[in-house]
């Protein structure tokens, strides 16, 4: 591997999570793969174990307020400061899979102006494809995973997406040198990758997935969906650690919804929103009585 990839991990607690993610990516077949960990103010003594099993890692420190974003760019702009020519964002709760790399350097080898994901299988129940990319429809006010368990598509095949999450992506480090970094003000933990995946296609970058990288994901959801079961609609706009987030969604329509006015189609997410939290509802109520 003559590029030098840079692979940044940001975090917060989850202790054992990163060291499984890490002893994998030591036994794939890069084990000597540089990495470096953003350790945004955890409390469970994760830097110094970290550093204690895995020297060759770079740790950096945050406050706990840099979110997922801030998080990310701190280990971006390290990366680049250290002459990388890819670098690699990777959820902590990730598993990699034996070979994952190669496949993703092959495609950005092949196609000079590139983005490329990993397919993402959950690791309770690998048959399920929780991510083959991104879809992104302003009409029906979807921004969501491909699955398939909702998509017919062959998950066998590489495709073009319309936007790439961050969980294990391989990015060109020119690329952030031509559109700046991930927006860690407008989107500080949700959509601040399809924010870049846009603007990045808005300049000229194609956007993949390689089924041949193999990821295993912990949750089989985005922690951004957890609070349709445990909070209501107010509670889903205004939280910062969710999906539904307002401030987040209304920024990444305004930028790059081409449908006029933007607001109706937001509104159209929004009642989605509503029509979700009424199913599980339901569903607690036909629970309880059975």
């Amino acid at each position: 591997m003559k590029e030098r990839v840079i692979v940044v991990v940001p975090i917060h607690n989850g202790q054992a999570e990163t060291l499984e993610l890490l002893q994998s990516i030591a036994a794939s077949e890069t084990p000597d793969l540089e990495i470096i960990v953003v350790d945004d103010g955890s409390t469970d003594g994760s830097a110094t174990v970290i550093a204690e099993r895995f020297p060759a890692v770079a740790i950096l420190t945050g406050d706990g307020g840099l979110w997922w974003a801030g998080a990310t760019n701190l280990g971006v702009r390290e990366a680049l400061r250290r002459g990388a020519d890819y670098v690699l964002t990777m959820n902590n709760d990730n598993v990699v899979d034996h070979g994952f790399l190669r496949p993703l350097l092959n495609v950005v080898r092949a196609e000079r102006r590139s983005i490329v994901t990993s397919k993402l299988l959950s690791l309770s129940e690998p048959g399920y494809v929780c991510s083959f990319g991104g879809c992104l429809n302003w009409l029906s006010g979807e921004i969501r995973d491909r699955t398939n368990r909702r998509d017919s598509l062959d998950f066998s095949l590489p495709a073009r997406v319309d936007w790439v999450h961050a969980s294990s992506t391989l990015y060109p480090s020119a690329v952030f040198g031509e559109i700046g970094c991930f927006d860690n003000d407008s989107f500080p933990q949700y959509h601040g990758d399809a924010d870049f995946s846009l603007r990045a296609a808005r300049a000229g970058y194609s956007l993949f997935v390689e089924p041949r990288s193999v990821v295993y994901r912990r949750t089989a959801t985005s922690g951004g969906l957890s609070l349709l079961d445990k909070g209501g609609f107010w509670r889903n706009v205004t939280n910062i650690r969710s999906i539904f987030y307002y401030k987040a969604n209304y920024r990444l329509y305004s930028a790059h919804c081409r449908w006029k006015p933007f607001q109706l189609f937001l509104l159209i997410r929004y009642v989605r929103l509503l029509y979700s939290l009424l199913l599980r509802k339901l569903a607690c109520k036909s629970a309880s009585v059975s």
